[in-house]
C-alpha cells in the first residue's frame, strides 16, 4: 500500500510546489496531458500505424516532438513557465504544419485530403489545450495561422471537400478563443476576489484577536435562543483559555450593569414593592443604609426595616449578604 502511494504524494508535492495555486496546478495538469498526447500520437506515426510516412511529414513531426521535449525539460528545470512552454509548442506545432500543407498541396500524397484535414484538427485540438490552460493570446495567434493556412490551401487546391469544413474551423476556433478568453478573465477574477477576501478575514480575526474556531462558537452561540449545556460546553471548548476569560469578565460587566438597571427590577422581582425595589436598586449599586436613606428620604431604621421585608419576601438565608445574594439571585433569571 505504501509504494502504492508514494507516488501520489510525490505527484501532489510537485503540484504542490511548482503550481503556487489552484490554477497553476491546473495548467501544469493540462500541460502534461497535452504532452503525453504528443508523445503516444508520434509514436504511433513512427512506427506507421498512423499518419504520413513521407520523409519531410516524419521531419516535420520529429521537429515538433523536439519543441515538445525541449519545452518541458525547460519547464522542469523551472526556467520556463507553464504557459509559455506550451505557447512555444503550439507554435512550432503550428509552423510544422504549415509546412505540411505546403508539401500536401504540391506532392499530394495517396490520402492527402484525409490528412490536410488531421493536421487541421491537430491546430484545433491545440487551441482547446490552450484555452484550458488559461494561455493569453496564443490561442488566437494559433487560431489565425491556422485558418489562414488552411484557407490559403483550400483555394490553391479548389478542394470543394477542403472549403465545405472553412467555416467550421473558422467558427469553432474563433468562438473557443474568445470563450476561452472569457473564462480566463472570470476564473482570475475570482482568484483576486478568494485573495481579497482571505486577506480581510486574515485581517479581522487578527483585529479581533480570535481563531476561525472562536468566531464560529461566537456565532452559533449567539444564533441559538436557548442554548443547552452542551452548546455553552461546546463553545468554550472552541476557545482559548485567554478567550474564555475574556467572556466570562464581559458577561459578568454586562450583568453588574443590567441588575442595577431599575427599570429591570420590577420585572424582575414582581414580589417586591416599589420602595422595596428601589432600595434592591441600591443596595445592588453598593450604597450603604445611611447613603440609601439620604437618596430616598428615610431614615436609617426605615431603610432597616425594608431590607428586612426584602430578605423575608425572597427567601434570604440568614446571615447571607443581601447584595450578593441579589446578584446571584437575578443572574439566574
Amino acid at each position: 500500500m505504501m509504494n502504492i502511494q508514494q507516488p501520489g504524494k510525490r505527484v501532489k508535492d510537485f503540484l504542490r510546489t511548482r503550481g503556487g495555486d489552484a490554477i497553476g496546478r491546473h495548467q501544469i495538469i493540462v500541460y502534461l496531458l497535452h504532452s503525453v498526447i504528443l508523445v503516444i500520437a508520434f509514436a504511433t506515426q513512427f512506427l506507421g500505424l498512423c499518419g504520413s510516412q513521407e520523409p519531410l511529414p516524419v521531419s516535420m513531426s520529429l521537429v515538433h516532438l523536439a519543441a515538445c521535449l525541449t519545452a518541458l525539460s525547460l519547464f522542469l528545470t523551472r526556467k520556463l513557465s507553464v504557459p509559455a512552454a506550451f505557447s512555444i509548442v503550439t507554435l512550432v506545432a503550428q509552423a510544422t504544419i504549415v509546412c505540411r500543407f505546403v508539401y500536401f498541396s504540391r506532392e499530394q500524397p495517396e490520402h492527402f485530403l484525409q490528412l490536410i484535414l488531421i493536421n487541421q484538427m491537430m491546430s484545433l485540438m491545440a487551441v482547446v489545450f490552450l484555452v484550458m490552460c488559461f494561455v493569453k493570446y496564443t490561442p488566437f495567434v494559433v487560431a489565425t495561422v491556422s485558418v489562414t493556412a488552411y484557407g490559403g490551401l483550400a483555394h490553391n487546391l479548389d478542394e470543394p471537400a477542403l472549403w465545405n469544413f472553412f467555416a467550421f474551423f473558422i467558427v469553432v476556433e474563433y468562438l473557443l478563443c474568445i470563450l476561452g478568453e472569457l473564462l480566463r478573465r472570470n476564473v482570475l477574477s475570482v482568484q483576486t476576489e478568494n485573495a481579497t477576501l482571505h486577506y480581510r478575514e486574515t485581517a479581522l480575526m487578527h483585529a479581533v484577536r480570535l481563531n476561525e474556531r472562536e468566531i464560529e462558537g461566537y456565532l452559533r452561540m449567539s444564533r441559538n435562543d436557548h442554548p443547552s449545556a452542551d452548546d455553552v460546553d461546546r463553545l468554550f471548548a472552541m476557545l482559548t483559555p485567554k478567550s474564555q476569560r475574556n467572556i466570562i469578565n464581559a458577561v459578568r460587566m454586562y450583568l453588574k450593569s443590567h441588575l442595577m438597571d431599575d427599570n429591570d427590577l420590577p420585572r424582575l422581582l414582581p414580589m417586591l414593592t416599589k420602595t422595596e425595589t428601589d432600595v434592591c436598586n441600591l443596595i445592588l449599586q453598593g450604597k450603604t443604609m445611611s447613603e440609601i436613606g439620604m437618596l430616598l428620604g428615610k431614615t436609617e431604621k426605615n431603610v432597616g426595616v425594608v431590607r428586612t421585608h426584602i430578605r423575608r419576601k425572597l427567601a434570604v438565608p440568614a446571615g447571607s449578604d443581601l447584595r450578593k445574594w441579589l446578584m446571584e439571585v437575578l443572574t439566574k433569571l
